[in-house]
C-alpha cells in the first residue's frame, strides 16, 4: 500500500510525510531503526507543524494512531510515546523509495493545501 490507499486527510498525509523526513533524516545520521521511530509527545510532534494548534495536532496523531500508522498512549492533555509504526515505515519507503527529496517535495505539495 502507499500513501494514498490509506484515505488520510491533507493534514495526516503532511504530518507522517514530515515524520517520514525526521525517520531517514536520523538513519543517515546512524541512529537505530529503534531509536529512529520514537517521536516523543504531543510537544515533540507539534513542533513538525507549529503553525497548527497543539489540540489539531493531537487529533491528527488520533487519526494516524486510528490509522494504524503511529502507537502512542493518550494521556490527559495529549499524547506520549508517539512512534511510526513498521506498517507506517513499510507504507512510506513504498512511497517514497526512502529519498528525502522526494518525502520534501511530497510534504511541500501537501502544506500548500493545507495553509493556503
Amino acid at each position: 500500500m502507499k500513501i494514498d490507499d490509506y484515505n488520510l486527510t491533507n493534514d495526516a498525509k503532511f504530518l507522517i510525510s514530515s515524520m517520514y523526513k525526521e525517520y531517514l533524516s536520523r538513519l543517515k545520521d546512524n541512529s537505530p531503526k529503534r531509536s529512529a521511530v520514537l517521536f516523543g509527545n504531543s510537544e515533540s510532534i507539534h513542533r513538525l507543524m507549529p503553525e497548527w494548534s497543539k489540540e489539531d495536532t493531537d487529533y491528527t496523531v488520533e487519526e494516524l494512531i486510528d490509522k494504524g500508522l503511529l502507537k502512542g498512549h493518550q494521556v490527559l492533555g495529549g499524547y506520549l510515546d508517539i512512534t511510526l509504526t513498521t506498517d507506517a515505515v513499510a507504507m512510506l519507503q513504498m512511497s517514497f523509495k526512502d529519498k528525502i527529496d522526494i518525502v520534501l517535495d511530497y510534504a511541500t505539495k501537501i502544506k500548500n493545501l493545507i495553509i493556503p
